[in-house]
């Protein structure tokens, strides 16, 4: 590894370290916001909600990697153009698709990371987290409701929730809409309940007080109902709970490796019904290639960030950091816009899932194309005047008949000085002569000068 490589892969490390750390500290923060009011004062163990945080720590570091690349890149190369370190190696004939070679070096080794991760360690940590999650609804069934929204989360049931008083466990000013009887949906209101998880039963069970239900016959509208209760249970099936109860071993698409979703792959192709299955078949294949895809923006980030961060010339974290929202939030949409659609069938899971890369990695080829073509500089409005003007790559080449072209006119600066040098010295000894008395006699010489 030369000098040079070794320099650009060290001003590449400290920026994607800490990016990877504040990334990760923004998204665990928003997560906290979300949850945490929602958690805490529900009676779960300290422990418990540690480890619920813990948990999404993988899916966090999957997303960052990427954004920290980008991140990196940018204020690297930014660092290098502001220090005119960029023109300096441009000077001594190195390129800019030599200065990005290391970085695209240290970018593969961080998305085979990155595939690694998700191969092996992400599918087991969503596993842990969609089982943990369902205990922590078992055990306080009240966590996924929010006061004023419609819940739901209870199946064939419609769920508003006036206020919640986590330290009793009570729900005040309680609606539920029941769809289970299609031919007779009912309503019910009341003015206070406790809603758990029978685990035995595999059921949610409510216990309301002081309400009413009011049933409406759908062939027979004059059929209105309304019965009042002082205090009544109603139990709702949880079919998904149970069975993830019993078959705690079963796994999501996102639960998954790249040999297992290539198992289940084959599996529902070999199967005779497979038209069938080909919805869950597009599913298990977006999972996979977005495994690939993710591992591979790392380095199509890199191609983005090097030219960018050259034409921002001394962005800084704040600017690099804006940046690289925009191009992750852009390259993210397409990305679950693309999952969306394989999913329904309309496009190949491949295409899908690889189109944002391709995509991106144009945009990146076009980027450094026009940067060995033309050195453009992007001021921003608080920079400029501390900025230096745009110039020419073609500047910063030194050619043969350039060469011959700054010798001549230095020749030319050099003979003149010469030139006035030599008059210059005339002119002081004609002055100086001006107080000599010379006489030429036979080869003599006198003066009244007392030098002579």
């Amino acid at each position: 590894m030369k000098l040079i490589d070794r320099y650009i892969i060290r001003e590449l490390i400290a920026p994607f370290f800490i990016s990877v750390s504040l990334i990760m500290l923004l998204f665990t923060l928003n997560l906290a916001f979300r949850m945490l009011g929602r958690i805490v004062g529900q009676g779960l163990p300290p422990m418990v909600i540690l480890e619920f945080f813990f948990l999404n720590l993988a899916w966090i570091l999957t997303l960052a990697v990427p954004m920290s690349v980008l991140v990196a890149s940018l204020m690297a190369f930014g660092r290098l153009a502001g220090d005119f370190e960029i023109v300096a190696l441009k000077a001594a004939g190195i390129s800019l698709i030599r200065m990005i070679i290391p970085a695209i070096a240290a970018s593969i080794v961080v998305g085979a990371f990155s595939l690694y991760f998700q191969d092996k360690i992400l599918p087991d940590y969503n596993h842990r987290n969609k089982l943990l999650t369902i205990s922590i609804r078992r055990k306080k069934p009240s966590i996924a409701i929010k006061d004023g929204i419609f819940t739901r989360d209870l199946p064939k049931q419609t769920l508003l929730v006036g206020s919640q008083d986590p330290s009793k466990d009570m729900l005040h000013s309680i609606t539920i809409f029941d769809d289970s009887d299609q031919k007779k949906p009912s309503t019910v209101v009341a003015d206070s309940g406790r809603l758990s998880f029978v685990d035995s039963l595999g059921m949610y069970q409510f216990r309301l007080f002081s309400g009413e239900i009011h049933q409406l016959e759908r062939t027979d509208p004059s059929g209105y109902e309304i019965l009042s209760f002082e205090e009544a249970i109603f139990r709702f099936n949880a079919e998904n709970q149970l069975l993830k109860r019993r078959e705690s071993g079963y796994r999501g698409d996102r639960e998954l490796g790249l040999g297992d979703l290539k198992k289940r792959i084959d599996d529902l192709k070999n199967r005779k019904d497979v038209v069938r299955h080909q919805k869950q078949i597009n599913r298990y294949k977006v999972e996979y290639h977005k495994k690939y895809a993710i591992s591979f923006a790392v380095i199509v980030f890199v191609l983005i960030g090097a030219p960018l961060g050259v034409k921002l010339h001394k962005g800084g974290l704040g600017i690099s950091a804006g940046m690289s929202i925009f191009f992750f939030l852009l390259y993210w949409t397409f990305l679950i816009g693309g999952e969306d659609i394989a999913d329904r069938g309309l496009v190949d899971p491949w295409i899908a899932m690889w189109a944002p890369n391709m995509l991106l990695f144009i945009f990146g080829f076009i980027l450094i194309r026009l940067e060995m073509q033309q050195h453009l500089v992007i001021n921003f409005g608080w920079r400029r005047k501390n900025e230096y003007d745009a110039r020419d790559t073609e500047d910063w080449k030194i050619s043969p008949d350039r060469i011959e072209e700054y010798a001549r006119i230095e020749s030319e600066k050099y003979s003149g000085s010469v030139v006035r040098g030599s008059q210059d010295s005339r002119d002081q000894l004609s002055k100086r002569n001006d107080n000599v008395d010379i006489s030429v006699n036979d080869n003599e010489v006198t003066g009244n000068d007392d030098d002579h």
